[in-house]
């Protein structure tokens, strides 16, 4: 059995590093169904010094999947690793990872969606009260469905950190990412939009029951057609008024919702 766990974690390891992420979701549930072999093989890979150096290539991949999947296998064997961890000299890269997957063993969220969904907000994110308001009226929109999700972490928003919504989806939770800095004027009207769309595609995913990472491009269009509706949905009188109003101007509109997609989409985790 340790040598299959051993094989399933290599090739979780050769998915991420390729972005394959049909290997990933098949080593995923290969080392979950056996998880007496599987954490001390995880425990390993997590004692390795590689974590306390400059991380090349997919290493800061590695080393988030790997506390991802410990967290999911065992809550008492992942407390003690966030705790070995974390009295080592890592690197910065991996001391983020650490922190925030660290975010998983706290008793007391920022504050609850849907009355039992808790959401955790990093100390980094700019402006915690106004994250609040927003998930709260974004999670009451009409017709929006939060059965899938467990839970909501917000994290300052670091390019090296992106790539860990794809794997907080295998456990239900979704990942959004926050300036450290508050905007001001439009720029925090563009940015609390693209929040707003990022959420709803996040649920998307957990509403169309996707588990492959939200790679594939049809799953993908799925939940980006998902947060249309939601967002949409939110805005009902504007939205009854716009088409009305604002029907001469749709080829000007048309550009405008290129670029704000494009803007969304560098925003979006998954």
């Amino acid at each position: 059995m340790g040598t299959s766990a051993a094989r399933e974690t290599n090739r979780l390891l050769r998915g991420v590093s390729t972005g394959h992420v049909e290997t990933v979701r098949d080593a995923w549930r290969a080392l979950l169904a056996d998880k007496g072999a599987s954490i001390p093989e995880v425990q390993s890979k997590l004692s390795s010094s590689a974590w306390l150096d400059n991380p090349p290539g997919p290493l800061p991949k590695y080393f988030g999947i790997l506390l991802a999947l410990m967290s999911e296998m065992d809550q008492d064997a992942f407390r003690q690793e966030i705790t070995r961890l974390g009295n080592d000299k890592l690197h910065p890269v991996h001391r983020r990872t650490l922190d925030l997957m660290a975010k998983r063993l706290e008793d007391a969220p920022s504050t609850y969606l849907a009355n039992n969904i808790p959401v955790f907000i990093a100390d980094d994110v700019a402006d915690p009260p106004r994250v609040i308001r927003n998930l709260q009226r974004w999670s009451s929109t009409k017709d929006l469905t939060l059965d899938n999700v467990t839970r909501v972490d917000v994290i300052a928003e670091r390019r090296e950190l992106d790539y860990l919504g794809q794997y907080n989806l295998f456990f239900s939770g979704i990942i959004l990412t926050w300036p450290t800095t508050q905007p001001k004027g439009f720029e925090l009207w563009l940015t609390n939009a693209e929040r707003e769309f990022t959420f709803y595609h996040e649920v998307g995913h957990h509403v169309h029951k996707h588990i492959e990472g939200g790679q594939v491009a049809e799953q993908e269009k799925e939940a980006d057609d998902y947060a249309r509706s939601m967002f949409r949905n939110s805005r009902p009188f504007l939205t009854g008024i716009g088409r009305v109003v604002l029907w001469p101007f749709k080829p000007l509109l048309r550009n405008l919702l290129r670029h704000l997609n494009h803007r969304m989409a560098r925003a979006t985790n998954l």
